[in-house]
């Protein structure tokens, strides 16, 4: 196991506890996926189900020295699936000519006013540097691209 600090185990032994509802120091295997929301990691529900073994015991429950190593697997595997997750979300929401580019007055109001809400300002310093073509067009996954990768630093 990656050696912890002991901020972190506390943090995750509180989150642990708080889904540990019937105060037997485990938690139904289920919930590991929305404890891992809760420590800011989105895991895939199959990724969760694969290293819990939810699979082949749909009733298992998790004790937290079983439940830490799990989610660090998680926590390593949480940006293997975002640029795409992202291009789909985008190409279904703004691409309709399925040419991987979207409007950017579109583009723009999904990023304010959809998911977690951001600030124009913020979208505007994001967008410096992606000029639209002459149809108001950007390409969308050079801007998630981008962005994941300023997100990593």
């Amino acid at each position: 196991m990656d050696k912890l600090s002991e901020s972190d185990m506390n943090e995750y032994r509180d989150a642990f506890t708080l889904f540990d509802t019937k105060f037997e120091g485990v938690i139904p295997a289920i919930e590991v996926g929305n404890l891992c929301r809760a420590l800011g990691i989105n895991p895939k529900q199959s990724d969760v189900k694969k290293l819990t073994g939810l699979d082949s015991d749909p009733n298992k429950k998790i004790k937290f020295d079983e439940f830490v190593p799990i989610f660090l697997d998680l926590q390593k595997m949480k940006d293997d699936h975002k640029v795409p997750d992202y291009v789909e979300a985008f190409k279904s929401l703004c691409d309709n000519e399925n040419c991987g580019k979207a409007d950017m007055a579109v583009f723009k109001n999904m990023l304010v006013k959809l998911g977690e809400k951001l600030e124009p300002d913020f979208v505007e310093m994001a967008m410096k540097g992606f000029e639209p073509d002459e149809d108001g067009k950007i390409k969308y996954i050079d801007f998630i691209k981008k962005v994941m990768e300023e997100a990593k630093n």
